[in-house]
């Protein structure tokens, strides 16, 4: 059999398909999407869910949220990629332009949200990792360095590597949580847990908008990652249920479960902050890890794209791209970005699904299952786009993600049903 060289091959498939007989199995694209998912953001965001719902209707909302993010983001992006065996920027060409998807997908989708993210969780995982220490906060830009730096490496060396880390990390997270499951059943039992009441009320798809928001970017650049599985839609749906459910479903819930209990001592004021929780619930050296792990396996995911996309808009090589998406992000990190980008968040989250949205329209509806990639920019699915995404920002009812990733798609679709020169 002929070797096979990751970074090779991870470099030579940036820009073009991957053939059949290249293709791994479903298992790793699920075991990366689980460690990109079993991350503190799914903690914070189970904290979060208690600060306005009670333990059911928080668990109806981590059903709904994931949902929506398999079935309605996941799965269709995920088998265009699995079937063209492209990446999301060059998919992105169909619906937007060569150009019009350097903006669309590539920016908007990946490297903005992806940079940002990877500074977000390097400032969370080394601000927590200095309070275990001691809580010196002298220690924390070079805590950010360090981390910033690791976080990135099994990402340079590609797929493979990741998942190998995935494949270490997954059950490190589940002992972990379940750890703190019975330290929070100790403190508070399942009858607490239950009669809970929040300070403020909320619904259900208050809730589900909470997880969408949270997780929509990693849901919507699926192919960068399926493209490396055979060429089945169970494949990618194994994948995408897999991935996702179990550990949105298990942490988030946990997670809620552990804020109660915390809250329920009087100590916590913020119980979206899991560091604090879990420090609360006396589980300091548990916390440590929980932070290195965790975090680790979801930046990955957040370089490896960014250094993807960015390779796809200027060229040279994809490791280097990696490396410096991942310095950015810890530049960001060391300067600050946590203070500014829970708001930043609201802004991509609305404009990175109907990219999607439009992405879809494209493959399934109007061009039938092919790939009519363009050139130049493509103005009909930018306008689509930036329509859904103004509404989704201007009018957030209901889950703005998903209202902006249907406008612009029903837009797309009307313009070449109706407008558009079938010849084209």
């Amino acid at each position: 059999m002929e070797s096979y060289d990751v970074n090779v091959s991870e470099g030579m498939y940036a820009k073009k398909a991957i053939p059949e007989k290249e293709r791994k199995s479903w298992i790793g694209v699920a075991a990366i999407y689980f460690g990109m998912t079993a991350a503190l953001s799914a903690f914070a965001t189970g904290g979060a869910l208690i600060s306005g719902l009670t333990l059911i209707q928080s668990i109806g909302a981590t059903i709904l949220g994931t949902a929506i993010l398999v079935f309605l983001f996941f799965i269709p992006t995920g088998n265009i990629g699995a079937r063209e065996g492209l990446n999301t920027y060059m998919i992105g060409e169909a619906a937007f332009g060569s150009k019009g998807s350097n903006i669309a997908t590539a920016f908007i989708i990946t490297i903005i949200p992806c940079v940002g993210w990877y500074g977000v969780q390097v400032s969370i995982a080394a601000t927590a990792l200095t309070e275990v220490l001691g809580g010196n906060e002298s220690l924390t830009p070079w805590m950010m360095i360090i981390l910033g730096i690791i976080f990135c490496i099994p990402a340079m060396f590609g797929v493979i590597s990741m998942a190998w880390l995935d494949y270490l990390a997954v059950p490190a997270i589940l002992i972990i949580t379940i750890y703190g499951f019975s330290k929070a059943m100790s403190i508070t039992g399942m009858e607490g847990l239950f009669e809970y009441t929040p300070t403020s009320s909320q619904t259900i798809v208050w809730g589900a908008n909470l997880m969408v928001g949270s997780m929509v970017v990693g849901a919507s650049f699926t192919a960068d990652y399926t493209r490396w599985t055979r060429n089945k839609l169970s494949h990618v749906s194994y994948a995408g249920i897999v991935g996702n459910f179990p550990p949105l479903l298990i942490l988030t819930i946990i997670a809620a479960m552990m804020g109660i209990s915390a809250s329920s001592l009087g100590n916590v004021e913020e119980p979206w902050n899991i560091a604090e929780v879990m420090k609360v619930l006396g589980l300091p050296i548990i916390s440590l890890f929980l932070v290195i792990i965790m975090q680790w396996s979801t930046n990955i995911t957040s370089s490896y794209s960014a250094g993807l996309a960015l390779t796809k808009v200027f060229g040279w090589s994809r490791f280097w791209w990696t490396l410096i998406a991942a310095i950015v992000g810890t530049v960001l990190s060391l300067v600050g970005i946590m203070q500014f980008f829970i708001g930043f968040l609201g802004i991509l989250a609305a404009f990175v699904a109907p990219a999607a949205g439009v992405i879809i329209s494209e493959y399934y509806f109007v061009s039938k299952g092919k790939l009519n990639r363009k050139n130049g920019l493509y103005w009909p699915g930018i306008i689509s786009w930036l329509i859904g995404g103004f509404v989704a920002f201007l009018l957030p009812f209901f889950i703005p993600a998903v209202n902006g990733a249907i406008i612009s798609a029903v837009i797309y679709y009307l313009y070449h049903t109706f407008l558009a020169d079938k010849k084209v």
